[in-house]
């Protein structure tokens, strides 16, 4: 039988079919694993964590984080079909069908869904939209006491967790209608923001599909 394909072999491919960005494929691949480390080290005390990657596209950094960390349980919700496909073979081939589902599913159904709603102890978030929208979109996924780890671009400022209502990213007022709360920044060649779900997020949200980008709260 063939050896199950690398990592590696499975972002070349999803290069190929245009899921990834521009830059060397190692380097998206360096930057999940800044994902893989950042989840680690905030559910050190959770055995068996369940991890939604939102969005997941060419399946950075879910498929990393999956195969870098054997204990977690991954979810990878895409709303576009093709990428979801892709998503579905990618975890057959690396043998990940025990561990590993994808969700064709908007984030917004699926943060009113009560399959997925306050289920999961960490979400990811790389490149899936301004804070207000992965904001709104990522808290309702989320447990009490959970975490929502967010790629920040190359350009942001070294003060990413603002307090109040007056600049930063993502400002402790706004965050907090959400349930949410700034938690810390943590590097690893990349910059990941960390929240925190501090409370459960209130019923009225995510609103309806596409309302979050359109009409952002912060």
């Amino acid at each position: 039988m063939p050896s199950p394909p690398t990592i590696l072999d499975v972002l070349t491919e999803a290069r190929a079919a245009g899921f990834l960005g521009p830059g060397p494929v190692e380097a998206h691949l360096r930057h999940a694993e800044g994902f893989a480390t950042a989840a680690r080290r905030l559910a050190a005390d959770t055995p068996s964590p369940r991890i939604l990657d939102l969005g997941s596209g060419g399946g950075l950094p879910g498929l990393v984080v999956a195969a870098a960390w054997t204990e977690a349980t991954l979810v990878l919700l895409e709303a576009n079909g093709r990428r979801a496909a892709f998503l579905r073979r990618a975890v057959g081939l690396m043998g990940l069908e025990e561990r590993v589902s994808v969700l064709q599913e908007r984030a917004e159904a699926a943060g009113r869904d009560s399959r997925c709603r306050a289920g999961f102890d960490e979400v990811l978030a790389r490149s899936f939209g301004r804070p207000a929208v992965v904001a709104e979109c990522g808290a309702p996924l989320l447990r009490v006491g959970g975490w929502l780890v967010v790629s920040e671009p190359p350009s942001s400022p070294d003060d990413l967790t603002t307090v109040g209502t007056g600049g930063g990213r993502w400002p402790a007022e706004a965050l907090g209608q959400y349930g949410l709360e700034p938690f810390g920044v943590f590097r690893d060649g990349a910059t990941y923001q960390v929240l925190r779900q501090a409370e459960i997020c209130p019923e009225r949200f995510p609103r309806r599909n596409g309302v979050p980008a359109k009409k952002p709260l912060f």
